[in-house]
């Protein structure tokens, strides 16, 4: 599945969430004595003489199932933040990378990835040999340099 895809999906649950939940809010004061708004307090606060065990059971139901709803908007809401977020970086990455050539990398002292800035100690056909702060060196693909530096 591509980032465009899982953006899609991402934006269509955000959507099918907010329509769930405004159906939720409906429901919760439909069942709430009095109303949410504009009410009698002496009426929400649930005195009655005689007590009313399984209509508090759906009222409190009503307002579980839309507090659940909230929370997984919340969620969706997130995961499409962060999802925008990736692909805004991919199609930055996407964007240096295009702009880079071969003989560039071989000019350059530095060359960056998606972890950050490396020292070249050489550059082969597929890959460049960078250092470490240890004692051996890493290599990386010619394919996954973002950008590289003289």
């Amino acid at each position: 599945m591509t980032a465009v895809d899982r953006l899609v999906l991402a934006r269509d649950r955000v959507a099918r969430l907010e329509s769930q939940v405004s159906a939720a809010e409906a429901r919760s004061v439909a069942v709430t004595p009095g109303g949410l708004t504009g009410y009698d307090p002496a009426i929400l606060s649930g005195i009655r003489r005689k007590p009313d065990h399984k209509g508090n059971r759906h009222r409190f139901a009503a307002y579980d199932r839309e507090a659940a709803l909230w929370r997984d908007l919340e969620q969706a809401r997130r995961d499409l933040a962060t999802l925008e977020r990736r692909a805004e970086v991919e199609a930055a990455e996407a964007t240096l990378h295009s702009e880079l050539t071969v003989d560039a990398i071989r000019a350059a002292r530095l060359v960056r990835d998606r972890h950050g800035w490396h020292k070249v100690v050489r550059v082969s056909a597929k890959s460049v040999t960078v250092e470490t702060g240890y004692s051996w060196t890493d290599r990386i693909a010619l394919t996954d340099v973002l950008e590289a530096r003289p």
